[in-house]
């Protein structure tokens, strides 16, 4: 059952950090699990949307401004073509895209993880987590480590299948840029669509995040969602593209006490297969677990 589309709050990063437009639209985002970002100025988006539209062409296919933004198919564990979905990607982390993706993109996946980070920081002080634990309780990504996927999005219309399976990320913050209709999120047993906003980010909590703060008064929830079948549209493809802020794939992730302890909850790598598992049910078993810090 679909339902009427879900308004979230609305924010924008400040240099003390994510400043919402309503008093309690904090509160509401962590139990929402999302929420709008406005896009800072000066974040050129335009290279992420010419990667989405090229990244699974060949590399001799089309004219040679855009030869950097294809050939991606070729990357084994960059590239992923999920045989149940309309989806197919990239998932790529930091020293990877240093290696493989031009500066523009680069300069942008920058821009977006930094943002992603500045959730975090905020969340963590709202909720009233000790400063001193941020380092062990993340994986060091307050401080940039961890692991800074960054994922580009190609829906294929010419499959008659779900555009992408139901799930909740995995790590603590996503940022999402999206353009075209398609995203849901559950909702009182029913999907409710999220609309794309001009201007805005939609940002996420992660499954991580929520194990972490499960014991606070308050805890951060990671909404499920997925995105449905995406009918052709033209010579416009859907398309999307995220920075994902997550811990470490080879530790451990944690909960935080009200007391100002934290404890280690379970591994990192055991939670990522089982997710792997339910979700995707195809062969990519170490979907998210490869991959160096930052």
């Amino acid at each position: 059952m679909t339902q009427r589309p879900m308004a979230l709050e609305r924010a924008q990063a400040t240099a003390e950090g994510i400043a919402f437009e309503r008093a309690y639209g904090l509160p509401r985002a962590l139990r929402d699990g999302c929420f709008l970002l406005e896009i800072p100025p000066g974040i050129d988006l335009t290279p992420g949307i010419e990667l989405c539209r090229q990244f699974y062409r060949p590399l001799q296919d089309g004219p040679e401004e855009t030869r950097p933004y294809r050939g991606f198919r070729d990357l084994e564990g960059i590239y992923f073509d999920r045989e149940h979905f309309q989806t197919e990607h990239l998932l790529i982390d930091g020293p990877a895209r240093r290696q493989h993706f031009p500066p523009d993109v680069m300069a942008m996946t920058e821009r977006m993880h930094g943002l992603a980070v500045h959730v975090l920081r905020t969340v963590l002080t709202h909720l009233g987590v000790p400063g001193h634990l941020w380092p062990t309780i993340t994986g060091n990504a307050v401080e940039g480590g961890g692991i800074q996927w960054f994922a580009a999005n190609h829906y294929r219309p010419e499959r008659a299948q779900l555009g992408c399976a139901p799930h909740r990320d995995t790590g603590f913050v996503t940022v999402l840029y999206i353009e075209q209709e398609g995203l849901e999120v559950r909702v009182d047993g029913g999907w409710a669509p999220i609309e794309p906003v001009p201007g805005y980010f939609v940002v996420n909590f992660g499954a991580a995040f929520e194990l972490l703060t499960r014991p606070l008064a308050t805890p951060v929830q990671a909404i499920l969602h997925r995105v449905q079948h995406c009918a052709p549209s033209g010579d416009a493809d859907r398309f999307s593209f995220a920075a994902f802020v997550n811990p470490p794939a080879d530790g451990l992730l944690y909960q935080v006490h009200a007391d100002g302890t934290a404890a280690a909850a379970r591994s990192s790598e055991e939670f990522l297969r089982e997710f792997n598992e339910k979700t995707w049910s195809d062969q990519y078993e170490d979907f998210g677990i490869s991959g160096a810090t930052a």
